[in-house]
């Protein structure tokens, strides 16, 4: 049991969802949020003390959803922001909280920092250095004129850029101030919506 002294998840039972297989509440073949909201008297009859979603941020899904485009908004395979608020409070009235994946290392080859710092790239001069004063994205990634391991080319450029998992998954500059305020934005955006923790 969690004392004051002790977070509550030190000793929760946590269950965690993949929200794609487990439960479709419109027969399209794709769990989904609504699915598991309808199923949470099950989850509660289990005796746990919180759920941990796999991602439902809007994604290509090529990658099960780890691939995330945008880190504010639902996918809509899923549902809607509505479908997502109404899981949260339906998992509060029953006493569970809500943790969800939070993927800081990467992001899809299809989010806007992304496309917008691979334009750039396109069309910087031959010769010309990046400059973050005209595209700031530039440095949310880790581009480089020499191919290294974990690397990989950049369509239409001499540039390479880092994505260890994956070419469509390119890893984010951590390294980067702004990459880190992006983040506790992110954190704060979802927080504000009932979030209990991030895994």
């Amino acid at each position: 049991m969690a004392t004051a002294k002790s977070p509550w998840w030190k000793s929760a039972v946590i269950y965690q969802i993949y929200p794609r297989s487990f439960q479709d509440s419109n027969g399209d073949g794709i769990g989904d949020l609504p699915g598991i909201t309808s199923r949470l008297d099950y989850l509660a009859n289990l005796g746990i003390d919180a759920i941990w979603l796999s991602p439902v941020y809007r994604s290509p899904q090529d990658d099960n959803g780890y691939d995330i485009s945008d880190y504010c908004d639902i996918d809509p395979e899923y549902g809607t922001m509505d479908d997502f608020k109404n899981l949260i409070a339906a998992c509060h009235e029953r006493g569970i909280n809500v943790i969800i994946d939070l993927v800081m290392n990467h992001t899809s080859s299809q989010h806007e920092w992304f496309k917008t710092a691979a334009d750039y790239l396109k069309n910087l001069p031959e010769g010309a250095e990046p400059d973050a004063s005209e595209c700031p994205y530039v440095d949310y990634y880790n581009f480089s004129k020499e191919m290294q391991g974990g690397y990989s080319k950049l369509d239409g450029t001499d540039w390479y850029y880092e994505a260890q998992f994956w070419s469509e998954m390119p890893d984010l500059n951590l390294g980067s101030q702004a990459v880190r305020d992006e983040f506790d934005k992110i954190v704060d955006f979802w927080l504000d919506l009932g979030v209990d923790g991030f895994r």
